[in-house]
């Protein structure tokens, strides 16, 4: 065995995990320039029409001023709906009493596997199975098996800085896709 961590993990972890995979990973940031993209094409879309419709007139290009304080407004605010959404979902799976995380798990890296034992199950995965490791430094790091699944380590479940170095270099060597983020 490589490494060991035995990772305690609260609402407040699974929310930063979900800001983060939302708003700034790989398969958040990807999503959110296509939402972003889409919304801004409609909105152009619909400045052209009223263009067209009012003759290309004076009148008709100051009629399309609302539309396009709709669509800075729609942009400014875009995040923030987006964690209001997320905040929401979060409190409903709460109050059904089933999260979408493990608050007490060990974890055990070998040279060809990983496992993962909670109270309720042990999992074992190869590292081919890792799609993606997203390290948000001096934070958490986050091994993707997809875009919707990931395994959370905390800064908090290294014995020390140089066990964190240490498995850091160890991860990159068994994931080709590796990025960093500065926090």
């Amino acid at each position: 065995m490589n490494f060991k961590f035995h990772i305690s993990l609260s609402d407040d972890d699974y929310l930063e995990y979900n800001k983060f995979h939302m708003l700034k990973s790989f398969y958040g940031a990807r999503q959110l320039r296509l939402f972003r993209g889409v919304v801004a094409l409609l909105f152009a879309a619909f400045i052209l029409v009223y263009w067209i419709a009012g003759g290309f007139t004076l009148s008709a290009f100051l009629g399309s001023i609302p539309y396009f304080i709709a669509a800075i407004v729609f942009e400014l605010l875009l995040k923030p709906f987006f964690m209001f959404i997320l905040k929401r979902n979060i409190k409903q799976m709460k109050k059904q009493g089933k999260m979408a995380y493990s608050a007490l798990s060990n974890m055990e890296f070998y040279d060809g596997y990983f496992t993962e034992v909670t109270d309720e199950n042990k999992t074992e995965q190869k590292y081919s199975a890792i799609e993606r490791v997203s390290i948000v430094s001096n934070k958490n790091i986050y091994l993707h098996l997809n875009s919707v699944i990931a395994y959370i380590i905390p800064i908090a479940s290294f014995e020390s800085k140089e066990q964190y170095d240490a498995f850091v270099a160890f991860i990159k060597t068994k994931c080709a896709n590796v990025d960093v983020y500065a926090k």
